[in-house]
């Protein structure tokens, strides 16, 4: 998560105008699935009455499901069990603290069951142990395993909202030999990120080239056939950066939205975009053949990259725009952990080595209270609800049936994309990169069709002495390349590597030696300073890992539309959380969103037994309101009433006016989602039957019903 890659050298793509309250694209595209999917439901249920709603017309939903129950005069408070503590499972945590303090009398009390012997997840930084006194321990003698770096955008506004509730401040780059004397940023301090630097080599196909001005946008040689002397890439495109050619058939689809505007866009996006992986797109709408897609995808991100869906690599480029740059964490991405932890106020609620091996409703017809099982224990744990943030792979692995989920959240958990991803940290003598006639001193990244790919100089030793100790992620990949890499990397790392470190050192002294040295005494020489410093490395294959199995969220070819909506589906006690399960996968922000969208869940279904004066009443109509400041609000945006979602067509303009007064756009989408999820656990089946929802089900629909709208007969759907 943070870490994936960046977007293509093309430069910053526009951000489509007019897009309502929506910061945020993918989020845009998120809500409208979500729409679509319930227009669905009411479009076929007869007890709605509308037969007109579709993908822009809705019924409202109320704030409140079911009426309150009047005679509860205290409630004695709520427990609630939390699986994993990642970035998701600690936010929940923090979430419930900061709503206790502020809502006195709601009492959510939580305990953190964690498998692992550590706290942090996917905030992964490895620390080097001293193994040789005379080269000592320094303070950047790590390096990130999971989340490393984080664009400071509009899209990634809650992770800094974090950043600074942690304290995390801002460390300004120095930019004189005296500032740079007094540079000292603590652990925790957010200190840029050079996702380019000088002087930073690419090889490919045995060409190497050195990007001396590789800061600017703009790649010097470009990444293209040309450069690299790639064959079988036709005349017309042989010249051109690879990032120029995947983001030309990008720059088509948003010129549907200028020309004709957004719902041409969508349609666009979801029939002609989504069905299709970016390799399937890329040959389908450019023309471009097998070939020159081959060497896009190898140049750009890697082997099998393109495999994930088109309507990925459309909506990425526009949302991850780094509006204010990158940054890391001094000290590594742990220390965003460490610092959750130390906030988290129940300090005995975090409980490692707790694996789950087991949730389940406790009286399956109630469903008022969940228990769970942990691996060891012979008493079963008892909660008001569950929030499950191990990863989707890892839920596999759990006996989830006494949770009757339906048909599509066990698809997605069974079937939604994981991507493979390595890494390997050397630690060395010395900054060799930095000296020997390699200059590196600037951060970036070096590129390689060899099998370690990437090799990422850290941008927080670019201040460190070249003479002394330091570490190089001398290997970063994805996907196939991932597998391949991983299969020389062992459970037990340093140890067994024999081979993979052979592997390193050799695409290590290719990638940096000059290919015009026909005696190849530049390989030797470096060859050789590349053997002898190394001191100690440390490698980590994220799917060997069995409580992870899967580094980040990888959708493939209509997976998002089609299983969003079922894999954050709640009927309020039990909430599957986790960035997999948020519009923005892939990174810590969509960790932290889905937290927030589970508490909603949570919240919303915890005011049906309770009065209006409850403490829980007061904690959701505050979500509701938008009174919840960031990090621990507002409910992410994809689950409000979008602007353009109007009210069904066949409802006159009185009627039209009067249930509008009473809709509440924020988190309505989240309500329905609950209202059909419990319909759906009433009905005992995988998929709502429509023509079995009952008036007294949809209570919660806004409005009289109109006398000049009557339900018609209803569309018969399959069961």
């Amino acid at each position: 998560m943070a870490s994936l890659p960046a977007a293509p050298s093309a430069g910053v793509l526009p951000v489509i105008p007019g897009s309502h309250d929506f910061t945020s694209i993918v989020s845009r595209w998120a809500a409208l699935v979500l729409c679509e999917d319930f227009s669905k439901l009411q479009n076929c249920a007869s007890s709605v009455p509308t037969q007109k709603a579709d993908g822009f017309h809705l019924l409202p939903i109320a704030q409140n499901l079911q009426s309150t129950n009047p005679d509860i005069e205290k409630l004695p408070g709520y427990k609630v069990g939390i699986i994993g503590s990642g970035a998701a499972g600690m936010f929940t945590a923090m979430i419930f603290d900061y709503l206790n303090d502020k809502f006195e009398g709601l009492n959510v009390e939580y305990e953190i069951l964690e498998a692992d012997d550590k706290v942090g997840g996917r905030l992964f930084t490895y620390k080097f142990p001293e193994k040789d006194p005379e080269y000592p321990i320094g303070p950047h003698d790590y390096y990130d395993v999971g989340a490393m770096r984080f664009p400071n955008s509009k899209v990634m506004a809650r992770t800094f909202e974090l950043f600074k509730v942690l304290e995390m401040d801002f460390v300004p780059e120095p930019e004189s030999e005296e500032e740079v004397k007094n540079y000292d940023p603590k652990p925790g301090n957010l200190i840029q990120y050079y996702m380019r630097g000088i002087n930073q080599p690419v090889l490919f196909n045995g060409v190497q080239v050195v990007q001396k001005e590789a800061l600017k946008d703009i790649f010097e040689p470009p990444m293209s056939a040309d450069t690299f002397g790639i064959p079988h890439i036709p005349a017309d495109v042989r010249n051109k950066g690879a990032g120029d050619l995947s983001g030309d058939p990008i720059k088509k689809v948003l010129d549907v939205y200028t020309k004709e505007g957004a719902q041409a866009f969508w349609d666009e996006l979801r029939d002609k975009v989504d069905p299709y992986s970016a390799r399937q797109y890329l040959a389908k709408e450019a023309s471009y053949d097998y070939n020159t897609i081959e060497m896009i995808e190898t140049l750009d991100f890697g082997n099998r990259w393109y495999d994930q869906a088109a309507s990925e690599m459309v909506l990425e480029s526009l949302d991850f725009d780094a509006g204010q740059g990158w940054w890391c964490v001094e000290g590594g991405a742990s220390q965003i952990a460490l610092r959750m932890k130390k906030m988290v106020k129940a300090q005995t609620a975090f409980e490692l080595g707790k694996a789950v091996t087991a949730i389940s409703y406790k009286d399956p017809t109630d469903r008022k209270k969940l228990e769970v099982t942990v691996e060891g224990e012979s008493t079963i744990r008892t909660y008001d609800a569950v929030f499950n943030s191990a990863t989707l792979a890892a839920q596999q692995h759990m006996q989830l049936e006494g949770l009757k989920l339906n048909w599509g959240t066990k698809c997605a958990i069974r079937n939604l994309g994981y991507g493979a991803s390595c890494k390997v940290g050397v630690r060395f003598k010395t900054l060799w990169w930095k000296q020997n006639g390699l200059n590196i001193t600037k951060g970036g990244v070096g590129k390689t069709d060899l099998p370690i790919h990437f090799c990422v100089y850290p941008s927080y030793n670019v201040h460190d002495s070249a003479d002394k100790p330091g570490v190089l992620l001398v290997s970063y990949t994805w996907s196939q390349e991932a597998s391949r890499i991983g299969a020389l990397i062992s459970n037990n790392s340093p140890s067994d590597e024999k081979k993979l470190r052979a592997v390193i050192t050799h695409d290590l002294a290719r990638l940096h030696a000059k290919t015009d040295d026909k005696d190849e005494a530049d390989y030797k020489r470096l060859y050789k300073i590349i053997d002898d410093q190394w001191l100690d490395h440390y490698a980590y294959n994220w799917y060997e890992n069995p409580r992870m199995a899967g580094a980040f969220a990888y959708f493939g070819p209509q997976q998002f539309s089609n299983l969003y909506n079922d894999v954050t589906a709640s009927d309020g006690r039990y909430m599957i959380i986790g960035e997999a399960t948020s519009a923005h996968h892939a990174w810590v922000v969509g960790a932290l969103e889905s937290a927030v969208r589970g508490v909603y869940q949570f919240l919303c279904t915890a005011t049906e037994s309770a009065p209006p004066e409850a403490a829980v009443w007061k904690a959701y109509n505050a979500y509701n309101n938008r009174e919840i400041p960031g990090p621990f609000g507002p409910i992410p945006e994809e689950w409000n009433r979008p602007k353009d979602v109007r009210l069904p067509r066949d409802y006159s303009k009185d009627d039209r006016k009067k249930i509008g007064e009473n809709i509440v756009p924020v988190g309505e989408l989240l309500r329905m989602g609950i209202l059909m999820e419990q319909i759906r656990l009433r009905q005992g089946v995988d998929v709502i039957i429509p023509d079995q929802i009952s008036e007294n089900d949809v209570t919660a629909i806004l409005g009289e019903i109109p006398e000049s709208v009557q339900p018609s007969v209803p569309v018969s759907v399959a069961a």
